[in-house]
């Protein structure tokens, strides 16, 4: 009996030896590239970006039966998060982000022939030693919003029309103006954000804070906006709470209290679907001595390490064909970053239509900077590209002086980029 049950005992145990063999082989042979576990796309933004991404690729699990599982993660944690995991060797397959870390540099997938193959955009993507390691995923542009029934009401006219584009000077007054007629408690808000500031001090001659020598400098200009900028923000005009304490600038709009909002194109689609209480409309922006928006957007990253890499290269590939492009720029309201892509939007197409006029307007300042100092985040030792922004919050709090704030800014700078 014994030896019967020995015999059984082995030959139970060579079996689930063979089979365990059979599985390590099998998965051996397919590698992680068709494991079947789900590819980790991160993603952050609102309801309407984040549903966008995610039905693109529900609709390349349906093509393909590979899963994608996106992942929404806040986005002021979004390079934080990636960091760690790339830390721990452990990084997603994929990510839609906007800024960087130097430890991401060299541990990017080069997309150049899938971005060429597709017709994208490269000058708008960010390139390392002549590999493009985040190709423009979509564009944003800084731009102007009024309450159009507060306009109205108050008989105060606004341009319709690139002939027609207002001064700051002009458009302040009638922002005021607005406000005296009207129960609007503000002029104007705009976000607190570097990225909208910028913009505002392009339009005012403002080359931004670039290197000179072994230094970063900016011209006269600069301190001429920034000026104006801290007379604004006088509880009238603007609502200082915005900058110096974080209120929400879009909520403040879409109360119905404020004239105009100089925020950007991600807003169109939300303003479409839930601004209900008044009418609202999308206007060329003021310029002082040039027109100028500032370009912004997200670029698409395919991670080294992640064991998924070929599957990911193939995912991006498929996103930025024609088609699929295409109904990803309508599901998010993205302005295009493909050349041949055309968007028929859904909601207030003629608002689209004026951020291509600004964009095609734009000084060209509007995009070069942007990249330069993005690329800085990638293959600098830290980044500071909000020190410009944290510098006037503390100008607007009393604790500094314009002139100290502008020679703040130039010496971070200096500091983090130049060796």
């Amino acid at each position: 009996m014994k030896k019967i049950f020995l015999l059984l005992f082995v030959l139970l145990s060579t079996i689930l030896v063979a089979c365990s063999g059979n599985n390590s082989e099998s998965n051996g042979e397919s590698g992680s590239e068709s494991s079947g576990e789900k590819m980790q796309f991160y993603v952050s933004g609102d309801t309407v970006e984040g549903s966008a991404l995610t039905k693109m690729s529900e609709k390349y699990t349906e093509e393909t039966g590979i899963e994608i599982e996106v992942v929404d993660v806040p986005y002021d944690d979004m390079v934080t998060k990636i960091t760690n995991m790339m830390r721990a060797e452990e990084p997603p397959a994929l990510a839609r982000v906007t800024g960087f870390n130097p430890a991401w540099n060299g541990k990017l997938m080069d997309l150049k022939e899938i971005a060429k193959k597709n017709n994208v955009m490269v000058d708008l993507g960010i390139t390392v030693d002549d590999k493009l390691v985040a190709p423009p995923l979509d564009l944003t542009a800084v731009g102007m919003f009024i309450n159009k029934s507060l306009f109205e009401e108050a008989g105060v006219s606004y341009p319709t029309s690139e002939d027609e584009v207002w001064t700051w000077e002009e458009f302040l007054s009638s922002v005021s103006t607005v406000v005296e007629k009207t129960d609007a408690k503000y002029g104007m808000v705009m976000d607190n954000s570097e990225h909208r500031l910028n913009a505002f001090l392009y339009q005012h001659g403002s080359k931004g804070f670039y290197q000179d020598g072994d230094k970063y400098t900016t011209n006269e200009e600069t301190k001429g906006a920034l000026k104006r900028f801290i007379d604004m923000n006088d509880n009238t005009i603007m609502p200082k709470s915005v900058w110096t304490a974080g209120e929400d600038a879009s909520a403040m709009f879409k109360s119905g209290r404020v004239a105009a909002y100089m925020s950007g194109s991600w807003q169109i689609t939300d303003f479409a679907s839930n601004i209900k209480d008044f009418e609202w409309e999308a206007v060329y922006m003021p310029y002082q001595d040039v027109r100028a928006t500032n370009l912004g957007g997200n670029y698409l990253v395919g991670f080294k390490g992640s064991g998924q890499e070929e599957q990911a290269k193939k995912f991006i590939d498929w996103l930025y064909q024609k088609e699929n492009y295409e109904q990803l720029a309508t599901y998010g309201g993205y302005l295009p970053v493909t050349e041949d892509a055309k968007v028929e939007y859904e909601l207030a197409p003629e608002a689209y239509k004026i951020y291509q006029d600004e964009i095609a307007a734009s000084d060209p300042i509007a995009s070069q900077q942007r990249n330069e100092l993005v690329v800085k985040q990638l293959v600098s030792q830290r980044s500071v590209s909000s020190t410009l922004a944290d510098e006037m919050i503390n100008t607007l709090n009393g604790e500094q002086s314009l002139d100290e704030a502008i020679e703040n800014v130039k010496a971070a700078m200096t500091e983090a980029y130049i060796d």
